[in-house]
């Protein structure tokens, strides 16, 4: 019976461990504004279902609490709690008086239905890689992703078509981790310069975990660990570990 390949393990461990959403903006930023409109209306909770039992006036303060899709729970120096329309953070000015800068709308629901390029290099197996990606946000969480790879070492060279499945449960996160499963071929071609010089096409399983680094509203830098389990036709499947840096942008 074949082994798993390791990273899959990890990557089951890994999505099974982790929660089923973050929200909440992070401890060191709760950021205060202040309503720089006629008045802002609040909901009782996250949704356009939900009553308005609240309206925030001209030149209140306000603390955001959490962040849900597009919307923003908030409290008051009176104590009210309650959620607002993301889209009225237009109306509120920042400590510095400039209206806030929510690039996580970017990072979640303004990026699906786009499509992902990228370009990234890195170190397959010993030998130098480069590959690029295209891919297409089809939810706020899931991308369904086609790669292109090349490899060159000093014993053969190599190059994969693959396409996978990249999950990120936390796309409102600067530094968002993501987990991916993938499958595809692997021709390699060994160099002249060995006996076995015969060119070979195997079928490759792909598992990665790595992270976004948002740079900007639609650029980011992409790292990424993959493991690809390649299935031979000899006797022993091989496995070959990748460490990749690279950036991708949103179009």
């Amino acid at each position: 019976m074949p082994r798993l390949p390791n990273l899959t393990l990890l990557f089951l461990a890994v999505l099974l461990a982790l929660p089923a959403r973050a929200d909440w903006f992070g401890p060191d930023e709760p950021l205060v504004v202040t309503v720089n409109s006629a008045y802002i209306d609040v909901y009782s909770g996250p949704g356009r279902g939900y009553p308005i039992f609240h309206a925030l006036e001209h030149g209140e303060t306000i603390t955001l609490l959490k962040s849900r899709t597009s919307w923003i729970k908030i409290a008051t120096d009176k104590g009210v709690e309650g959620w607002i329309k993301r889209e009225a953070m237009a109306s509120t000015l920042d400590p510095s008086g400039q209206v806030p800068d929510f690039t996580d709308e970017y990072r979640s629901d303004a990026v699906v239905g786009r499509f992902e390029l990228g370009a990234g290099f890195g170190d397959f197996g010993g030998a130098d890689s480069v590959t690029a990606t295209l891919g297409y946000r089809f939810t706020r969480n899931l991308t369904l992703e086609a790669r292109y790879a090349q490899q060159a070492g000093s014993f053969s060279d190599s190059e994969i078509i693959a396409a996978g499945l990249l999950h990120q449960p936390f796309p409102e996160w600067r530094v968002s981790p993501f987990l991916s499963v993938g499958a595809g071929i692997i021709k390699i071609q060994p160099s002249a310069t060995l006996v076995d010089t015969e060119d070979r096409e195997d079928s490759v399983l792909q598992a990665s975990l790595g992270t976004y680094v948002y740079l900007s509203r639609r650029f980011f830098m992409r790292l990424e660990y993959t493991n690809h389990y390649l299935l031979t036709t000899r006797e022993n499947n091989d496995e070959v570990n990748e460490w990749r840096v690279g950036f991708n942008v949103f179009f």
